[in-house]
């Protein structure tokens, strides 16, 4: 079997949502989705030169050799093409030879993978471009479209300052109990979000006020919820050591399953510095791309907890990080903001390794996610859980009807 043609699609949802195509000369095709970013199919396409024409059964060495070709422009957007590239040819081996993926990554230690739901800001999210731009997607700007919602903008801490109704401790409780509702057993909230005090956007500082205002959202959360229900709380990278430390400790009586990114994720040295002044467990890796980074996360950072992105990090490469992980005897979370195809290879990982905690839903307010799965009339996600498959590849296979509806206009469409 070779590999005949890579080819791409993007649908337009709350992100990008970039799906690669691999043909091959036998008639089979595998699918797998890439993180986003700013001119991502132009880079896929320039990838598409390494890998047609050769085996795609040789995972390894063609991952190897795209990032040798790539050196001078990694990691980032490049390995962001790499390993939408390398889940497609997953997933076209796995139906080749009648696997699932993850008895090519194994073998599953699970039946079913926990799935957490971000709540964001007590809110659904709006929808981002490439560079967390807000946007109206196409789909949303016809008048009477029944998927239609508000689209906010962004300012302060990912969020605009003078739309605050939805920021207040009614709102994040009453969200978490619709999403518990729902059947999910662990929830992620912001809390970079702006508050009623002054503050400067750029020193990266917290008042007293204002950590009291965002423990006042975590604590109106952790009341609304039944104590086995487990409560994430997300950062975005926004605070210096000294303000992630008070946050961190303020929260100390609600015991978080863990605390995410509180600090920039460049210094591994200030994660340390946090994670040693807090009894609340730091979580933080979606930024980060190799084994040499999450070694350094727990030696030198002493973190108990990683959070990696599944498409960011690739299927072959989050095993390895699961097994020096669980070296260690830590466990990851796994950061996900893709659609179904992308959570379904989440999927497959969290099953092939021993220390998966849970896997993100980023996407509980797009109204097509389900839709975008072929032949399937019940939810993925069922009781805050996806059953592991056992068909060969993914799994599961997308509907082009409704993708060809949500695509994002400008980019090719499997040409």
């Amino acid at each position: 079997m070779r590999v005949t043609h890579v080819s791409t699609a993007v649908i337009e949802a709350n992100f990008d949502w970039t799906i690669v195509k691999v043909e091959t000369d036998e008639g089979i095709i595998g699918y797998g989705e890439a993180f986003l970013g700013p001119g991502l199919t132009a880079v896929i396409r320039e990838f598409a030169t390494v890998v047609e024409g050769e085996d795609p059964t040789s995972i390894d060495r063609l991952v190897r050799r795209m990032k040798m070709r790539s050196v001078h422009c990694s990691p980032g957007l490049a390995l962001h093409a790499i390993h939408g590239i390398e889940a497609a040819l997953l997933d076209a081996v796995g139906k080749r030879h009648k696997l699932p993926v993850w008895q090519m990554l194994g073998g599953k230690y699970r039946e079913t993978v926990t799935v957490y739901a971000d709540c964001h800001a007590g809110e659904a999210l709006e929808s981002l471009g490439p560079l967390v731009n807000p946007r109206t997607p196409q789909w949303m700007q016809s008048a009477g479209a029944p998927e239609r919602q508000a689209v906010i903008s962004l300012k302060h801490h990912g969020w605009d300052a003078a739309k605050r109704e939805h920021l207040t401790p009614e709102a994040y409780a009453a969200r978490a109990k619709d999403m518990a509702a729902r059947g999910f057993r662990m929830l992620k909230f912001d809390v970079d979000v702006p508050t009623p005090y002054d503050t400067d956007e750029y020193n990266r500082d917290l008042s007293q006020p204002e950590v009291e205002f965002a423990e006042s959202l975590v604590a109106a959360v952790r009341r609304a919820l039944p104590a086995e229900i487990g409560l994430a709380v997300d950062c975005h990278w926004n605070y210096n050591v000294q303000a992630a430390v008070e946050l961190a400790r303020a929260l100390e009586p609600h015991r978080l399953l863990w605390l995410e990114d509180p600090v920039p994720p460049d210094n591994v040295r200030a994660l340390a510095t946090v994670q040693a002044a807090t009894r609340t467990t730091i979580a933080t890796g979606e930024n980060h791309y190799q084994r040499l980074d999450f070694e350094r996360l727990i030696v030198e950072g002493g973190l108990r907890l990683l959070a990696p992105d599944v498409q960011k990090i690739g299927l072959w490469e989050g095993r390895k990080v699961a097994d020096l992980a669980d070296m260690h005897h830590v466990n990851l979370t796994l950061h996900n903001i893709s659609g179904p195809l992308g959570t379904m290879a989440g999927v497959h990982l969290c099953a092939a390794i021993p220390n998966c905690l849970a896997l993100e839903f980023h996407a509980a307010d797009v109204p097509f996610f389900d839709a975008l799965v072929k032949g399937r009339d019940e939810p993925l996600i069922q009781n805050g859980r996806i059953r592991v498959p056992d068909a060969p590849g993914f799994g599961i296979e997308l509907d082009l009807d409704v993708a060809w509806r949500y695509r994002k206009p400008g980019e090719p469409f499997f040409e």
